[in-house]
């Protein structure tokens, strides 16, 4: 019985032995010995086996827009605006499903486009940073609390700074409005914060003031922008940037609102932005809750061309002087001047052979391709004016096709002059 147990152990022994041997056989090449005497351990290193390595598949580059920077004058920012959220409330201008925000921020993540902070924004603007060529800058005025319990958690998700745009006396956590305490909690994630004046006054209460030169006018102004500056300061620390409520902006706003502390100032005239922006009427797309439209054209990087269907960018050029003018009726006129607050473009081709009603469209400079109504039994196209506009120069074109396949296109130009008569 000893002798059978002897006998076992050694077999075991002996097969672990050989084992032992098989796996050092192995290892072997992956060894690096110790350089012997005599041999420099800085000299070339001994032959070492590499093992096999699964070659990789390359990895393609960045696309060109997103997260590459490019020279400044080659960047373009599309600079959104948004207001209220719901999930079930009925939309409005200024009410978005959340849902529908949620969509449009996934089309951004699988875009060609990159998300800015307003710091980074600033810096690209005043020479200091370069930009991927297409960027999108967030922002939401007023302080609803439906944009913390709302869109701030899908902003969140996504990893996208954003701008709030406040006004003072909206920031009390009563009823529909945010309170200090979620503002603060949103900008240690990814919020920064600009004036929305301290009461959002409408135009009918700056011209009651009138004329800008008066001192009830200036008072205004330095309480509107001066007092709502140092407020949101003292909370939140240093507020540089403002948001004209409803667009509305005068010569005397523009003069004295550098001397307030603020490097930049946003409208509501929707556009691209260029490294040679104005500072103080930045262009703003806001995104409206009943028009997807606006978001499709705040998306289109296209470059511009004469007469063709895509976003026109933030700088309406003039046409040529050669450009003849369409060879029907047109509104405004052509060449002609308009308030900042006209209300409808169109053009009546009933005079026109063969048109193709249903290739109709309209684009208008820094609007792009706009939502005009098509009325096919009296041959026009019209498209009711949604704001006030003060870009100084309109381009229009209204491009068609006749029934023979033709392509066709007719242009205008018109100047807005912001201290005309404004049409009632």
């Amino acid at each position: 019985m000893f002798k059978t147990i002897q006998t076992l152990l050694g077999a075991v022994l002996l097969w672990a032995v050989l084992l032992l041997g098989a796996v050092q056989a192995q290892l072997e090449p992956m060894r690096v010995d110790p350089a012997p005497v005599g041999v420099d351990p800085a000299g070339p290193p001994r032959p070492v086996a590499i093992p096999a390595v699964r070659p990789q598949k390359p990895q393609p580059a960045p696309a060109p827009g997103k997260g590459v920077p490019v020279n400044r004058d080659q960047t373009r920012v599309a600079v959104l605006g948004y207001h209220n959220f719901s999930k079930t409330a009925p939309v409005s201008d200024m009410l978005m499903r959340t849902e529908e925000f949620r969509k449009q921020m996934e089309y951004i993540r699988n875009s060609d486009l990159t998300v800015i902070s307003m710091q980074e924004f600033l810096e690209w603007r005043f020479g200091a940073r370069k930009l991927p060529a297409k960027c999108v800058l967030i922002t939401m005025d007023d302080g609803w609390r439906s944009v913390y319990t709302e869109a701030y958690p899908i902003l969140k998700a996504y990893g996208y700074p954003f701008h709030l745009f406040l006004y003072t006396h909206y920031l009390s956590g009563r009823g529909d409005s945010m309170s200090p305490d979620m503002v603060r909690e949103m900008m240690r994630h990814g919020a920064s914060i600009g004036s929305h004046s301290v009461s959002h006054l409408y135009p009918k209460d700056w011209k009651a003031r009138e004329p800008q030169d008066s001192p009830a006018y200036t008072a205004l102004i330095d309480q509107e922008f001066g007092l709502s500056q140092k407020r949101l300061t003292a909370m939140f620390g240093t507020v540089n940037t403002y948001c004209y409520p409803g667009g509305y902006v005068t010569p005397a706003m523009l003069e004295r609102i550098p001397g307030y502390g603020y490097v930049a100032a946003f409208t509501v005239l929707p556009g691209k932005v260029t490294d040679t922006e104005d500072p103080f009427q930045i262009h703003r797309y806001m995104v409206f809750g009943t028009d997807p439209s606006i978001f499709a054209s705040a998306m289109d990087f296209r470059v511009a061309e004469s007469g063709s269907a895509v976003s026109l960018g933030s700088t309406p050029g003039t046409l040529p002087p050669t450009t003849p003018p369409p060879p029907f009726a047109v509104l405004p006129r052509p060449n002609s001047t308009v308030p900042c607050n006209f209300k409808l473009i169109q053009a009546d081709l009933s005079g026109v052979a063969g048109v193709d009603m249903q290739s109709l469209h309209m684009s208008v400079s820094g609007f792009g391709r706009v939502p005009a109504r098509v009325d096919a039994n009296a041959k026009t196209i019209s498209w009711q004016v949604p704001m006030r506009i003060y870009m100084p120069n309109i381009s229009v074109h209204v491009t068609w096709k006749t029934t023979n396949g033709t392509s066709h296109k007719a242009e205008w130009t018109f100047k807005v002059d912001p201290y005309a008569m404004e049409q009632q």
